[in-house]
């Protein structure tokens, strides 16, 4: 007997020990995937359903100089709602159809389809009901305020995010200067200060829903944002308005491509206004691209000054200095040299008259006397001196590099190259650029930095301010620049734009009247006035570039550009109503204008 249970218990413990085994093997596999494997696991599973997203911090707004709004977020909202959440179904169904009939009113579609949702939902314990996407704050706020989502995330199911939008109240009013900063493009000042107005993003986790939504697990973020600072700029809504105004009825009335207005503040070379309009596909005119800091061109006779400056530094001419014009061309290699208006030769013209009637002749004729046997002495002068040909520095992206012919680039310099630059031909320059200089000419020789940005400020607090950026202390001797505003105010007074000697304010300034395009069959024409007001005490620069008027319209400087330039000056002076438009005949100017 004893020997049959043996061999039975033997049996049976043959059998076992497979099992035992496996079961030992099984034992070890899962303590491995509880201990060792689990961690990743676990990863694993936190990874596909619970995942840490950024919460973006606020943007800065951005402000103008007189308290306008310029630029701000606009939140939208993301709403679910979970038929789950609430304990009581008694409670639920009783307060289902206001529910329907306020989602209906407030986000869309019909009661019908609210109530089966939330009924079948429900039912089937389906969580996560979208309510809608990009809701605006007063539709959030309403419907927050419904039956059962007034209870909230834990007793009343109602789960939501915030996204925001930029929002822009002026649209296009000064649009390419206050630019975009996306994840695509950076341009103007949203771009120029992004590091400042964008802040520091948070975290918070959020749980998978479905294939395309998450939810937020806590009612509160676990890092939370910092908001960026709001900036506070330079630009007066008030003038910008106004040049706005004046350069799109500029623009339509001459049918011309585009143009720029800048106005500068002339003892400190912050920006007061900056308009740039180009012409569209329909016809009319939108801030396309930043013309003023962008985009260079040849001044034609803006750039005077700039040689009658030189000519005054180095003694080689004064005021009273007398030319005797001999003939209305004026051979020059192998170049003829006219003015638009015809002398009774021999006609004798000083400086000051050189430079306000705008004679090529004149200006040429002297250039070629003093500099032909030493064209470094002119463009070092200019250049080394003077300053031009570099950058201004401008923390707005964009700037153009200034050109200046060099008599040492032996491949493209030609001996007649130094009478062109002396009128404003084979120079380049953007109107930014030209702007900085005649406000230079107007407070007394200091070149500044134009900025658009005069503090950083959290909410209602100034955390930075910013004082005037000089770039070059003396561009010039008081003496002669005072002689040179002298000449730009009998430009107005006496030369080419008479048409603006407004009775309002006194204007000093240079018109320009460009060809471009002049090596094809179709010349084109660039219209421009820079200058500054009042000329006793300037307290503005501005500057003033339409780009291809309709020729057969007219394409003077000064009745182009110029009267656009007398309109914002009276209107900036509040001397006359803003709906009065001082229209100046320009025909008995016509044989003056260059």
């Amino acid at each position: 007997m004893n020997k049959q249970w043996r061999h039975i218990n033997l049996r049976i413990y043959l059998l076992l020990l497979p099992v035992a085994g496996v079961a030992v093997l099984i034992g070890i596999q899962l303590f491995n995937l509880v201990t060792i494997q689990g961690a990743h696991y676990r990863q694993l599973a936190r990874k596909y359903s619970v995942r840490s997203f950024k919460v973006k911090a606020e943007r800065g707004k951005i402000w103008s100089s007189d308290g306008q709004l310029l630029a701000f977020n606009v939140p939208k909202y993301t709403v679910w709602f979970d038929p789950v959440a609430m304990h009581s179904d008694k409670e639920y169904y009783a307060k289902v159809d206001a529910l329907a009939r306020g989602l209906s009113k407030y986000v869309g579609k019909d009661v019908a389809y609210w109530k089966k949702q939330l009924i079948n939902r429900r039912k089937k314990h389906i969580r996560y009901l979208l309510i809608g996407r990009d809701l605006s704050y007063a539709v959030f706020n309403k419907i927050k305020n419904l039956p059962i989502f007034r209870k909230g995330r834990i007793k009343g199911g109602m789960v939501y995010e915030i996204k925001t939008s930029r929002s822009y109240p002026f649209g296009d009013l000064l649009r390419r200067t206050i630019g975009v900063s996306n994840d695509r493009i950076k341009y103007g000042i949203e771009g120029a200060y992004d590091d400042v107005l964008r802040g520091k993003d948070g975290e918070r986790i959020k749980q998978k829903i479905n294939s395309k939504y998450w939810k937020p697990v806590n009612d509160f973020n676990e890092v939370e944002p910092v908001n960026g600072k709001d900036l506070v700029l330079s630009i007066d809504m008030q003038f910008q308005d106004i040049a706005y105004e004046a350069l799109v009825e500029q623009l339509k009335k001459y049918k011309a491509d585009h143009g720029t207005v800048i106005i500068m503040d002339t003892h400190t070379g912050f920006i007061k206004a900056m308009v740039n309009l180009g012409k569209t596909k329909d016809g009319s005119y939108k801030e396309l691209r930043n013309y003023a800091v962008y985009e260079n061109y040849e001044p034609g006779s803006v750039f005077k000054s700039f040689t009658y400056l030189t000519m005054l530094e180095q003694e080689k001419a004064d005021t009273n200095t007398v030319y005797t014009i001999r003939d209305n061309v004026y051979p020059y290699y192998d170049l003829k040299i006219r003015d638009a208006h015809q002398y009774e030769t021999p006609f004798k013209m000083t400086f000051t008259q050189g430079l306000a009637h705008s004679s090529n002749i004149f200006t040429v004729a002297l250039t070629d006397k003093f500099y032909r046997n030493n064209p470094h002495e002119y463009v070092d002068f200019l250049t080394d001196e003077i300053g031009l040909g570099r950058k201004l520095g401008l923390r707005i992206k964009g700037e153009s590099t200034p050109e200046i012919p060099n008599p040492d680039d032996k491949k493209h310099w030609k001996p007649y190259k130094l009478g062109m630059m002396s009128y404003g031909y084979g120079v380049e320059f953007t109107p930014m650029q030209l702007l900085a200089y005649y406000n230079a000419f107007a407070n007394g020789g200091t070149l500044y930095r134009p900025q658009f940005v005069k503090a950083y400020r959290n909410g209602d607090k100034i955390v930075k301010t910013f004082r005037p950026q000089v770039i070059q202390r003396h561009i010039a001797s008081k003496k002669n620049l005072e002689k040179l505003r002298y000449m730009l105010r009998k430009v107005v007074t006496e030369g080419t734009a008479k048409n603006i000697n407004s009775p309002y304010v006194k204007i000093a300034g240079k018109t320009g009247t460009t060809q471009t395009q002049y090596w094809t069959d179709n010349i084109q024409y660039i219209a421009s006035f820079a200058g500054f007001f009042p000329y006793d005490k300037p307290q503005y620069s501005m500057i003033v570039v339409v780009h291809k008027p309709d020729k057969s319209i007219g394409y003077y400087g000064n009745a182009v550009a110029g009267t656009v330039f007398m309109r914002i000056a009276e209107q900036i002076q509040g001397l006359v109503p803003d709906t009065v438009i001082v229209k100046a005949s320009t025909d008995e100017n016509k044989s003056l204008i260059r």
